[in-house]
């Protein structure tokens, strides 16, 4: 499932950029995109989220839709829940076939017009971890409390500065879970489970080394969450002068260094700097240390 690609520099690539981590992360999607707009015109991330506003918003009229962010939907139903609908999968199943468009919108608004009852079983085997910063989730919680609404989503602490929420994760969305929805699972049962799905869902996992940098790639959606799969850091696939630095600064970037190199911590801190600036999905610019098989904060805050 891991493994280390080959990759030498070549003329303009000798030192790793924010272009070029770019280029590398939306290389699959980029293509997809190519190959689907000899069907159809294709519809930016934004605007195909606004679609699904549209679509979901008119399937559901009591209930409040919203975006706030590309490729994410909030629904606010009359009884005050709240869900948070991610569209990668949607999006990603669109890029193929632009023309399946208005198919793939009406099914996933006739699923969502469906309410979730009691007896709605949830997927177990679809239940993945999500590695998301602790802010991410204290924002979401406070703005749920602004509106009255009291739900809690189901979310073990990882460390001080980072939390895993756990999602049920079909082909055709991602659905973060409310604590409720978790009461039949125990904590160690569940973060067992979700990190057993997460390695059978997984798409092949790649790593380009740029110097004293690695790039890590696993299809754009679970780069963070590969956190938690200590067979890559404990493996000895990555080779590193020192101990493992990470930087996870965006939902699709995982960044790679050693604790002793000045060069690639130099250049992990800036990059992710940078697109924790400048990305919409972004998440920390704070840097991670692999020891005694746990991520904790690396330098001072």
């Amino acid at each position: 499932m891991f493994m280390i690609c080959s990759h030498k520099p070549g003329a303009g690539e000798s030192e790793l950029g924010v272009s070029q981590v770019r280029f590398l992360v939306g290389l699959a999607c980029a293509v997809a995109l190519f190959c689907g707009s000899v069907c159809a015109e294709m519809l930016t991330p934004r605007g195909f989220t606004d679609e699904f506003v549209r679509a979901i918003a008119a399937a559901l009229p009591s209930s409040t839709v919203t975006s706030k962010r590309e490729l994410e939907l909030t629904i606010n139903d009359p009884s005050g829940v709240e869900r948070t609908i991610v569209l990668h999968n949607a999006y990603r199943e669109y890029s193929l076939d632009p023309e399946r468009l208005s198919k793939i919108i009406g099914t996933f608004a006739t699923t969502l017009s469906q309410p979730r009852t009691s007896e709605t079983k949830l997927d177990r085997s679809r239940i993945i971890p999500v590695v998301k910063d602790r802010e991410w989730l204290d924002e979401l919680h406070n703005s749920l409390r602004l509106k009255g609404v009291k739900q809690e989503h189901l979310a073990d602490r990882l460390n001080n500065e980072l939390v895993i929420v756990y999602a049920e994760d079909d082909p055709h969305r991602m659905r973060y879970l409310t604590v409720n929805e978790g009461a039949g699972i125990g904590r160690a049962e569940l973060r067992a489970l979700a990190v057993e799905n997460l390695r059978r869902l997984l798409p092949k996992i790649e790593a380009r080394n740029y110097g004293d940098v690695f790039l890590i790639s696993a299809g754009g959606d679970y780069e963070a969450s590969l956190l938690l799969l200590d067979e890559i850091w404990s493996g000895g696939q990555i080779k590193v002068n020192g101990d493992i630095v990470v930087a996870i600064p965006a939902r699709n970037v995982l960044l790679v260094t050693g604790s002793r190199s000045r060069a690639g911590l130099k250049k992990v801190r800036e990059l992710a700097a940078k697109f924790t600036a400048e990305e919409p999905y972004r998440l920390t610019d704070a840097l991670f240390v692999y020891r005694n098989g746990q991520f904790t904060r690396f330098g001072k805050k």
